[in-house]
């Protein structure tokens, strides 16, 4: 039998030992162990496959006749033959793409998500025959990834796919969805605008989601705009009506999205998203018996985004217990249903090489970039949840002041450290930064700086009058160190919190937090020690303009913690509002509202030591964390025992 051949069936070959005068044949035993993820395939033809050993093209070329009848059994309504044969042809070449696409479907219509996503990925990684075919396994794994919410993880396959065919719509679509679900919202918008170009035409999904992305933003009036052509143009979109009726009721008119919501339930009265907008505008209102009767399904039953709401309406009403298992049960979900845990190593990697770069010795002999000539950056620093979205709304209501939330981070600028430093990858810095102690080096702090700067202009964030933009950006406590390379001057403010409560306070998010830091209580904690440890060395190694605030005094005392910010930036402390006007939290008209912004709230004392009475009913969870914070609680002046 040719060797090919004999790869093909998946046994090794006969090996004759020529020393033995019998010739005996050793034989091996088939391995038929099925694969774990579920495709029905063996774990040797699977995810357990030896690449050097996998059959080359030839061996799929031979199979195309076989996979093009369980194409046609599947296409047909014949999912058993279909699968039948399709194990059979992957079994004898693992890498024959129509076979592959065929149990692809079939895992994926059976829901079962890790033989699906095992495929798919396969799929994505074969050697592209055509860009048609590369695009499209590339697109199919991006779209599973993005229907998971798993977001980032879709980059590379909806990359891939728009190399492979620059000028294909749904590809752009694609991607756009990506970098405005990663934060990256005005690439993301290019896209969404080149697919449309690209289509010839306005598309209800498309324009939907360009909505969406203008929304983030904080381009309202812009977004309204666009979700109302999109639901003209396609009517049955339940998430395009859910999210007209988000922006509606962050322009204030709370009325009309109540009223969109209902109608959309009543057209789809199982639409789970639209129920939980509805409950979450029941949330906002203060309703939390509403919150309860909507979400009154079996809590076995609800999703972690419907526990959360859930379990905040139960802290409304003074039920900690019952809120604390709603809060807990929703965690849990997170990292048993969907995977999710905590994975600090590249950030623990990350803090290891900055503190060993960041040091006196080091900084101290590089140069600075001259104060930049348009409004200042204030850098707003705290761990989630601390109260810096609080300060940032009170201080847009001083004239001269603009919100920047994290439009524009400084972490964008690390690609462009190696680049403009004549050094080839980002991975390069902050090592890359060594350049500017030589020759032209010494200008590339002006010019990070010049980038960031036009950045701001560019979002629309340095309007005629304004000058100081609050940089909100949560990745800037790794980044002190090149903020103050490129803004001396420049204020950082950090707002502390108690760290009980600051833990509370995430537990009761569904939002994704740096390195799935909120799965649990521990990992929270545990994240909160490495982020406060980063900001300590920074305050150790370099001379910051640094001002702490305690976000028990903006709640207690909002018009003095502000005025005593603005007397360190050197503003006249008369320009801020009065008590009451910060107190009730509004905000001036401004074309730009940024997301944590549209559901502001009047200030109110309901987070001060939220965690006593957590505490008093679950002290076992407070005293599993209580070892790694009880240092920073000491530290922070707040008491031993909290």
């Amino acid at each position: 039998m040719p060797p090919a051949r004999a790869a093909l069936c998946g046994l090794p070959k006969p090996c004759i030992n020529g020393g033995d005068a019998q010739g005996a044949m050793i034989t091996a035993t088939l391995d038929t162990a099925l694969c774990a993820c579920g495709s029905g395939l063996r774990r040797l033809r699977c995810c357990d496959a030896d690449p050097a050993a996998m059959p080359g093209p030839d061996a799929a070329a031979m199979l195309e006749t076989q996979a093009a009848e369980a194409t046609k059994l599947y296409n047909d309504k014949k999912p058993r033959e279909a699968e039948a044969l399709a194990l059979k042809v992957l079994d004898l070449a693992p890498q024959q793409r129509a076979a592959l696409r065929v149990l692809f479907e079939i895992r994926k219509g059976e829901n079962k998500p890790l033989a699906a996503e095992a495929l798919a990925r396969r799929l994505a990684a074969l050697p592209a025959g055509n860009a048609a075919a590369e695009a499209a396994a590339n697109l199919q794994l991006a779209q599973m990834l993005i229907g998971q919410s798993r977001h980032a993880e879709a980059e590379a396959s909806a990359r891939r796919a728009l190399v492979a065919t620059p000028r294909d719509p749904t590809v752009h679509h694609v991607i756009g969805v990506v970098l405005t679900e990663t934060g990256r919202v005005l690439a993301g918008e290019r896209h969404y605008r080149r697919a449309t170009a690209l289509l010839g035409r306005e598309d209800g999904t498309v324009l939907a989601n360009t909505a969406w992305n203008l929304k983030l933003q904080g381009r309202l009036a812009e977004a309204a705009l666009a979700y109302e052509q999109a639901l003209l143009l396609r009517p049955d979109n339940s998430r395009g009506v859910g999210g007209y009726a988000q922006v509606v009721f962050a322009r204030g008119d709370s009325a009309s999205a109540v009223k969109a919501l209902d109608l959309g339930l009543e057209r789809w009265p199982g639409d789970r998203s639209l129920r939980l907008l509805r409950a979450l505008a029941d949330l906002y209102t203060g309703n939390a018996e509403a919150v309860l009767a909507r979400l009154d399904d079996p809590v076995e039953a609800l999703l972690p985004a419907e526990l959360a709401a859930r379990g905040q309406a139960l802290d409304l009403l003074a039920r900690p217990a019952e809120a604390l298992a709603a809060f807990a049960l929703a965690k849990k979900l997170q990292r048993e249903r969907y995977g999710q845990s905590y994975q600090p190593a590249p950030l623990l990697d990350r803090a290891s090489r900055y503190k060993a770069y960041f040091t006196a010795d080091k900084v101290l002999a590089m140069p600075r970039a001259p104060a930049p000539a348009g409004p200042a950056p204030v850098f707003l620093i705290g761990f989630p949840r601390s109260g810096s979205s609080l300060l940032e709304q009170l201080l847009a209501q001083v004239p001269g002041f603009a919100a920047g939330d994290d439009f524009s981070p400084v972490e964008e600028l690390l690609p462009l450290v190696g680049k403009l430093a004549g050094t080839a990858e980002a991975a390069d810095y902050p090592e890359a930064l060594d350049t500017t102690l030589v020759g032209d080096g010494l200008d590339l702090p002006a010019q990070l700086r010049d980038h960031y700067a036009q950045a701001r202009a560019a979002a629309g964030l340095a309007p005629s009058g304004v000058r100081f933009i609050t940089d909100r950006s949560p990745g800037n406590v790794w980044h002190l160190g090149l903020i103050k390379l490129l803004f001396p001057d420049a204020l950082i403010i950090h707002v502390l919190r108690h760290p009980f409560d600051v833990m509370l306070s995430n537990l009761g998010q569904e939002r994704k937090l740096e390195a799935n830091a909120g799965v649990s209580l521990t990992a929270l904690a545990r994240h909160y020690d490495l982020v406060m440890s980063m900001i300590r060395h920074y305050r150790g190694q370099l001379t910051l303009r640094y001002l702490p605030i305690r976000y028990e005094e903006l709640v207690i005392h909002p018009k003095e913690t502000l005025t005593h910010i603005l007397n360190n930036l050197g503003v006249d402390p008369a320009l801020a509002p009065d008590a009451a006007a910060l107190r009730h939290n509004n905000l001036p008209p401004t074309p730009r509202l940024p997301a944590h912004m549209v559901t502001r709230a009047p200030i109110h004392p309901r987070g001060l030591n939220r965690h006593r009475a957590y505490e008093a009913v679950a002290p076992k969870l407070f005293n599993e964390v209580r070892p790694i914070l009880s240092p920073w609680i000491e530290e922070l002046g707040y008491g031993a025992n909290g």
